[in-house]
């Protein structure tokens, strides 16, 4: 999911405007393309998975948001480590010691996830299947996420580019483009090569074991580490709502196709727009307090960016429908009512991220470590709830 750190350069509505298409509107673009590639996999195997693994269908929602959470701040932690000198390049120890951290942090919210989701669902066996196909899975992303993120930390940092302005927002957005085909493609593996997903998961652990090996741990690395895991788990539990509403309307979307290979854009595009008024509220409490926060400025930005709404809602509607057609092979077209809920769902949101940065900075919580993963937790469960609202007024039920 896209980061952005972005401070206005304009305080008129036209500039808010202008700066909204210019600069929103791309990155928006960008994550929303890249957002259909996991869509196009999610509904072209949405039945399968809710019909042999529901379980998977309670967790994905957490998987989703919560790994680019992980996976953006380790890309902000390694930008001061970067500043201050503690790495020079991917193959520093330090590098090590966050992608580990990273990887650890992440299984505290996955195993929460799973176990609402085995006394949802039920059926141990089955659940235990799951529990290793989504940790193999996510050892594997793991490493991948967490050398991609030094990758393109350390490479800007070398050219006299400011890595906060790219690297969270890119991560996260390919975070979002890898999670559901690896998640996919260890089930097709089990299913149809089991001898060689053991194999695999056990090639997994061992590498894991390897980096908890060689990694040098300190006391401030434990902290870090207490710190991630405490916020993740709150949130963990927000999101087992928002998965297990998917699984138990799993039927009712199924129904709907169209709305499966939405569903991740929905998901992280309302989270976009949440988190972007997240970042300028917060840069806006740090500069000036409250008061700064209490202006015409924080309505523009929300005005601007709500204008840019139509346009995507419009525009993940019609690349759902190409998707359908052409990779799918069923028909699909133009679903107004989410043309005209999405930028309600949307604004609502971005109200919520003002509340949110407040009540933190109020709480003398830095609204900048706290206020982002909070909103982009609480879209994805308004963001399911009206992908079933959509699916239910759809088919009448």
């Amino acid at each position: 999911m896209l980061l952005p750190q972005t401070v206005g350069t304009s305080r008129t509505f036209h500039g808010k405007v202008k700066e909204a298409f210019t600069l929103a509107f791309p990155a928006l673009l960008l994550c929303l393309v890249l957002d259909f590639v996991g869509g196009t996999v999610l509904g072209a195997n949405y039945n399968d998975l809710a019909k042999n693994y529901p379980i998977i269908l309670v967790i994905l929602p957490g998987l989703m948001d919560l790994r680019g959470n992980i996976f953006g701040s380790m890309a902000s932690r390694l930008t001061t480590a970067l500043n201050l000198g503690h790495i020079t390049n991917i193959r520093d120890k330090e590098v090590t010691n966050n992608v580990l951290l990273a990887i650890l942090g992440s299984k505290i919210p996955l195993i929460i996830l799973w176990t609402i989701g085995l006394f949802k669902v039920g059926n141990l066996k089955s659940a235990l299947l799951v529990l290793l196909i989504v940790i193999s899975s996510a050892i594997f992303i793991g490493l991948i996420l967490g050398y991609s993120t030094a990758l393109i930390t350390v490479l800007p940092y070398r050219k006299g580019v400011d890595p906060d302005m790219i690297a969270a927002p890119l991560i996260t957005s390919v975070s979002d483009l890898i999670t559901i085909p690896a998640l996919v493609y260890f089930v097709l593996l089990y299913e149809r090569h089991p001898t060689e997903f053991y194999l695999l998961s056990v090639i997994m652990f061992i590498m894991l074991l390897y980096l908890i090996r060689i990694a040098n741990i300190s006391r401030r690395h434990r902290r870090t580490f207490g710190e991630v895991a405490s916020v993740l788990t709150v949130l963990a539990l927000i999101e087992s709502f928002a998965g297990s509403t998917l699984e138990a309307n799993s039927r009712v979307i199924s129904q709907v196709l169209i709305l499966s290979v939405m569903y991740p854009s929905i998901l992280d595009s309302v989270g976009n727009f949440s988190s972007i008024i997240a970042a300028k509220t917060s840069t806006k409490l740090h500069l000036g307090g409250i008061d700064a926060v209490k202006s015409l400025e924080t309505i523009y930005d929300i005005a601007s960016l709500l204008i840019i709404t139509p346009f995507i809602a419009y525009l993940t509607n019609w690349l759902a429908a190409l998707v359908e057609k052409y990779i799918l092979h069923q028909n699909a077209g133009i679903i107004w009512s989410f043309i005209v809920g999405y930028p309600l769902i949307v604004v609502m949101n971005m109200f919520i991220a003002v509340l949110l940065a407040i009540i933190s900075y109020r709480a003398n919580l830095d609204p900048d470590n706290t206020t982002i993963p909070a909103v982009t937790t609480i879209s994805d469960a308004m963001g399911t709830l009206f992908v079933v609202y959509l699916a239910k007024s759809i088919i009448g039920v």
